[in-house]
């Protein structure tokens, strides 16, 4: 036994060093940090254009009718913005994409509705004189719209 004050003051020494040396290679992290930092993300806003142009390009390649898209495939697109296929394709599936493409459907389609209905007196009026003329498909459509059926009425008449 060590009667020495000296000698019990000493450091424990053990095969695992208590500092461990690190490597310029491999980056030391810690258990707890003392303030973590905390990421916000930045809300997205559908009704601007992406950042990039290459995903704007691909979600209004998306959201546009196939008969009127200026590309006519995935393999065109690539081709413009000068990046590989398989990126426009993995991209098409991202979802701050697929979110501005739903934007972009629904604002295409509340406009195609407002200039369907600015012109409905037109349309009415060219479905009218075609049906004059002998097309059937506008003789329907007419008839649906100057007698619509009404359940209520029918069922009275039926009983």
């Amino acid at each position: 036994m060590n009667t020495d004050r000296e000698a019990t003051n000493d450091p424990i020494e053990s095969d695992a060093p208590e500092d461990a040396e690190t490597n310029d290679s491999t980056a030391q992290t810690t258990i707890n940090p003392p303030n973590p930092s905390k990421k916000r993300k930045r809300k997205f806003d559908k009704t601007k254009p992406l950042d990039s142009p290459e995903d704007e390009a691909i979600a209004q390649y998306l959201a546009t009718p196939k008969s009127i898209r200026e590309f006519k495939s995935f393999s065109e697109l690539a081709a413009h913005f000068n990046i590989s296929r398989m990126t426009v394709y993995r991209r098409s599936k991202d979802s701050r994409i697929l979110e501005r493409v739903e934007w972009l459907l629904t604002h295409h389609k509340l406009a195609g509705d407002l200039i369907a209905r600015l012109n409905w007196g037109r349309i009415v009026a060219g479905q009218v004189k075609a049906a004059v003329a002998g097309n059937t498909k506008a003789a329907i459509f007419c008839k649906e719209r100057a007698w619509p059926e009404q359940e209520g009425f029918i069922d009275l008449f039926r009983k």
